[in-house]
Order: structure tokens, then sequence, then C-alpha cells
């Protein structure tokens, strides 16, 4: 149903909780308006071996030990939740600093969420389930072992390691395999423990080293022991974002899988993939993108067209978990149910995330068209503050038996109610005008002091100097003049096309505060002088792109920013007559002070100040045809808009027929059964 205002009215469900009035909306997410290291120097670290421990590269020998291993336990392994975990970790992601950076800077440690323009997005319980393989079912990974058999082989395994530490105050891979590899009956225990130490809690160790903290762990899924990994490993990934976006000045400690953030940005932004594999078959889905290079090195990292639901649609050789039905439909969740159908109900559920010694905030409802439902306002939550760890376990870890759970179909995209939309749309818009003030207090816009002008104007004219006391005639000098000007406007303008085009591809991915600090400097460098004297102004707008579609998705509440360079032309070609005048005088002055020349060199000035008239109306004349253009492509948005509704009107008709062909097909069946017995 479609009202007056073109709103789009359809049936749909939220994740709780949703704000009940204005007093109960949480805050919107809100990135740092300063920074205390540059991109270079975050990149520089980020690209270093010594940042990065989860892009650990799978080598052969483990590789090999994988495949013993799981030809003797893989029914304890799928038991335990562990099967897709381990053959996952057998894939190589190679690793792209300025992919992640790009990425990284998005971060809101608030809300745990990458804020784009177009709204909100997340790493969540389900990109680790479907990506990595973690179980997020299961007792707590802090849980202690249960037996004194389990004790006993943590004991022994304890003991091999302080052996093999011993003169290293580290026990490196190597020696660890070489110990246990073929050997005795603590081997599956043992390659857990490296496969736990190197592939889910990679420590920040400058060489491939065994953590003695992960023993216990490995013993218990020895046994078959589900273990909810998935809200751990979520845990540490949001604290390494946080501090990758927080830019600190000191060394980054990144303990966690942050390989899992750059394979959640190529399965989500498909201009910012390399072309994915064909996946083996009954391999897992991060097969897809073993050992890939990014295509292009400097491409320009844009967050547009978001793939909200990419694991609802099959690929060759893999097929979307059971919990992507294909009508929507309501289950209780219980034991009859199924492990996947708690999992998904773990997934969509506010709640807090233990990490080894740290508690992260989980806000699924902030991203609720991540699972095909509709995105409202979102309500106030407790902080993670005001948790201990084993109070944010037993958050995590209620009972959802007899939990009515609603199952979007796996072709539902989701949409966004009215006021979330105009609260985003508001709130955005207040944020960005707020840190426009904040940068033009802090740094002055980009534009040519006026004595580096000058100081290129007077270079100019010195060459020409001494050609310009040979010409006699009248047509010569006009000739000259015309010249001057035509190349200073030239050379002008070449110069600021190969600035832009440089730094279009470094802005894109920069707070604006960074983009007028490095602006600042720029200019100072330079222009040797004070760039607080601006030649010109700058004007910035920002164009707030509203959609009256409700079921739209949430990139049409995009915040467009729009920046109009005001004319420096104006000013500058004053300069160049006043300077023309000057040079052309003084050599009448040198040559022999007469009326008739002075009178020629007058007409000539009047020529070029002629001509620069023209130009201006060439601008002119360019900036009406821009918003002709302009006026033409809004017209146009509005009618493919028109046709949207049209056709998801028609889509909800053929769906309503459907819906009585299926009811009739069912009637008949039953009639011909009563009829046969």
């Amino acid at each position: 149903m479609v009202s007056e205002k073109g709103h789009t009215f359809i049936k749909t469900h939220f994740l709780k909780p949703i704000a009940t009035s204005s007093v109960a909306v949480a805050e919107l997410p809100r990135q740092r308006l300063s920074v205390s290291s540059s991109p270079s120097e975050l990149l520089k670290r980020l690209s270093s071996g010594k940042s990065l421990s989860g892009f650990w590269v799978a080598e052969r020998r483990f590789v090999s030990w994988v495949g013993k291993m799981e030809a003797l336990h893989e029914p304890t392994w799928r038991k335990a939740g562990i099967f897709e975990a381990i053959k996952a970790s057998t894939y190589n992601i190679t690793k792209n600093p300025s992919l992640l950076l790009s990425v990284s800077q998005k971060w809101c440690p608030e809300t745990n969420s990458f804020v784009f323009p177009w709204g909100e997005a997340t790493v969540t319980l389900e990109d680790v389930m479907v990506l990595l393989g973690f179980s997020v079912l299961g007792s707590p990974v802090s849980d202690s072992v249960h037996s004194s058999e389990m004790e006993d082989a943590v004991e022994k395994l304890e003991e091999a390691w302080e052996e093999k530490k011993a003169g290293h105050g580290m026990v490196r891979e190597e020696p660890w395999t070489s110990r246990f590899f073929g050997r005795g009956d603590l081997e599956h225990e043992a390659f857990l423990v490296l496969w736990l130490s190197l592939y889910v809690f990679p420590a920040m160790r400058t060489r491939r080293s065994i953590s003695k903290r992960v023993v216990p762990i490995a013993v218990r899924l020895a046994r078959g022991e589900r273990i909810a990994l998935a809200p751990a490993v979520l845990a540490g990934v949001y604290k390494d974002l946080g501090q990758i976006s927080g830019r600190c000045d000191g060394k980054l400690n990144l303990k966690s899988l942050l390989k899992l953030v750059q394979v959640w940005t190529w399965e989500r932004f498909k201009d910012l993939r390399p072309k994915p594999r064909d996946i083996p078959k009954g391999e897992p889905r991060i097969a897809q993108w073993d050992s890939l290079q990014q295509r292009h090195k400097n491409v320009k990292l844009r967050f547009d067209d978001f793939e909200w639901r990419p694991y609802t649609k099959p690929l060759k050789n893999w097929n979307p978990l059971k919990v992507y039905v294909e009508e929507a439909k309501w289950v209780t969740v219980g034991k009859s149910l199924g492990a996947e159908f708690a999992s998904f109900a773990r997934c969509v559920r506010v709640s807090q995330l233990v990490g080894d010694g740290f508690v992260e905030s989980y806000y699924p409802n902030r991203v609720a068209m991540q699972f095909g439902l509709g995105q409202d306002l979102p309500g106030l939550v407790t902080r993670h503050g005001d948790f201990t760890e084993k109070e944010a376990w037993d958050d995590y870890n209620k009972s959802l038996d007899g939990l009515k759970l609603y199952m979007p179909s796996r072709l539902a995209s989701g949409s966004v109610t009215a006021r979330y939309r105009d609260w985003w749309v508001k709130e955005t818009t207040e944020t960005l005008n707020a840190r426009n003030r904040f940068d033009d207090d802090a740094v002055s816009p980009k534009v040519l002091p006026l004595s580096q002008v000058v100081q290129n104007l007077e270079k100019s004219f010195t060459a020409t100097r001494s050609s310009m006391r040979r010409l006699a005639n009248k047509d010569k000098i006009g000739e000259l003049v015309k010249s001057l000007v035509s190349s200073r406007w030239k050379m002008k303008g070449a110069q600021e096309h190969d600035e832009e085009e440089e730094e279009e591809e470094e802005e894109d991915n920069m707070t604006i505060a960074q983009i007028r600090s490095r602006r600042k400097y720029s200019d100072a460098d330079k222009a040797g002088g004070d760039v607080s004297e601006p030649l010109g102004k700058r004007r910035r707008k920002f164009q707030v792109m509203d959609s009256d579609d409700d079921s739209g998705s949430c990139q049409k509440l995009a915040s467009v920013k729009i920046e109009e360079r005001n004319e420096e032309y104006d000013e500058t070609a004053s300069n160049i007559q006043q300077m023309t005048k000057q040079v052309c005088d003084d050599e009448v002055n040198e040559t022999g002070d007469t009326p008739g020349k002075r009178s020629m060199i007058a007409d000539e000035a009047k020529k070029a100040n002629c001509w620069l008239l023209e130009e201006r109306e060439k601008k002119r004349c360019n900036e009406k045809r821009r918003e002709d253009i302009l006026e033409k492509l809004k017209l146009r948005n509005l009618s493919i808009k028109e046709k949207e509704l049209k056709l998801e009107a028609r889509i909800m008709e053929v769906e309503k027929t459907l819906r009585k062909i299926r009811e009739s097909n069912t009637r008949g069946n039953k009639i011909k059964i009563e009829a046969s017995a």
C-alpha cells in the first residue's frame, strides 16, 4: 500500500530492543574528530609482519597433520563444533593492510559497528559462524576441566610445554609438532593446542609459538565438549578494531583474527573484492578467497553497494544453512528444532561477548537488515562496563528454550522505518556539520597564499623580460601579453588537476580533519609563509539524499558531501593584469617613455581583460549546463523510484496469486487422498 506521501506500508519484524520513545533511543554512532597517528604510520604498522598474527599461513606440515587427525577424529570434531573451523584454518587469506585500515577507520567502538554514510553495518556472530566455522553454542572458553583424567592430560601437556620452552622463553611450532606428530596418546590434544594457538587465539608474537593457556581448552575439545568459540573470537576482533580506529601512538597490540574483517569486507562489497575461486566440493565457504590478491593495488576504496545478506545465496559446491528458509515462518526454539536455529537465535539477540579478560557489547538490533529484518530506532541497552566476565557470560548464555523466533525468507532484503530514516538523516547531518565547524576552526582551507601567486608570476615574467625589450611593434607585444596570460592559467589548471587526482585517492578513506590538516601543512611548505590568510574562500554544502520509499535499503539514507571550490579566478586574474601592466610600463620607461607606446600597451591590456571576461562567461555557461544535468538526473531518479514502487506492488500481487494456487493444490490433494481412502 502506497500513501499520498509515497511511503510503502508493509508488514515487517524488528530486533529488540527498539526505542519506544524519543528518550529511549540509543546513541548515534560517532567517529572521532581528532587523531593521534597519521594514516601512513598506521598503514606501516599494519603492513608489518609483527602486527597481525591473525593472518598466520597454514604450512604444509600443519595441513598434513589436519588430514591425519580428520581421518581419525572427524566425529569428535563435529560433536565439538570445530570441524568447519579446522578446515577453514587450512586456507590462507593474503593480508591487505590498506583495505583493513580503510574499513577500520569507519569503526565506532561505542556501538561496535562500522559507520557508513548510508547506515550502520558490523561483523556479527553469523559472520563468524559462516566464514570461520566457530560455534556460537556451548560452554564458555574460561571453564576448567571436569575430571581427573582430563586434569592428567593437561598436566602432561604442560610438562611437555615447559620442557620445550627451556632456554628459549617460548615454544615454537616446529619443536612442538616434532614432539607429538605420530607419537603417543596425546597427539590429538597436542594438535588442538597448536591449532588454538595459531588459528583461534593468536597472541601477539613475532614467531609462530605455542600458548600454554589454551591447553585446558584443547583437552575439553578432544573429548567432544562443545565450546562457544565464536563469541570469544568476535570479542577479540571488536577490541582490535577499537585499537586501530583509536589510532594510538603506542604499538598496536593486535591479537585477534582480523582476517575475518578482510573476508567480511570482500563478501559485502563487490567492488573491493578479488575474483573468488571455485569452492572445492565439501570445503568451507572461505575457500573461495584462498591466497587471493587484490585486483588493483591503488584502487580507490568506495564503500558503496553493500550486500546485506550474502550467505543466503547458494554457490557452486556450497549450500546455505538451513536457517535461510524459502518462505518466512515462525519457529519455537528447542532441542527438537536443531542446533542451527538455536545458533541463529543467538546471532540476533543483543548480548555481551566475553573475551580474554574483557567484555564487548554485541548489538545486532542496530544492523537488523543483515538478518533480513526491518530496521527501527535501536533502543538503549546496558553498557558492557557494568558487567563482570561471569555476568556477561550468564547474559549471553540465557536459555532460549521456548523462544518464538521469526525466520525471514532468504530472499528478504529488509527495510527501514520512516522514523529511523528521519533520525539517521537528521543526526548524521548534525554530526557532519559539527565536524565541519571543528575543522574550520582548526585548519584553514587549502588555497594558494598571495605570496605564492606573486612569486610564481614574477618567475614567469622575469624569464620573458629580455625578449620584451626587443619588441617594438604593437602586434608582437599583444601576442606576448596573451601568451603570458594563457600559459599562466594553463599551468595553474594543470597543477590543480594533478593535485586533485592525487588527493582524491587518499581523501576517500580519510576523515575531514585529516584532509584539512594535510592540506594545511602542504600549503605552508609551498608558500614558506602563513596559510591563515587564504586567497578566496571555500564553501561546503551537504545535500541529504532522502527517500520516501521506506522499503528501500539504508543506502538511500546517505548523506552525500558536495564540495564546491570558490572561484579564485577573479583575484588571480586581477593580479596577472597588474603584473602585466607593471612589466610593460617598466619596459617603456627603459626604451623611451612616449605617450604612443603607453597607449599601445593600454590597448593590449584592454584586450587581455576582454579575454578574461570571455573566460568568465564560459565558466558561467558551464555552471548552467551542470545545473541542467543535475535536474535531469533528479527527474530520472524520481522516475526510477516510481517504477520500483510499481514493481514491488506487482510482486506482492504475484505472491498473493501463488499463495492461492498453493492453497488450491493443497485442497485438491486432500480431496484426492480422502477419495482414495
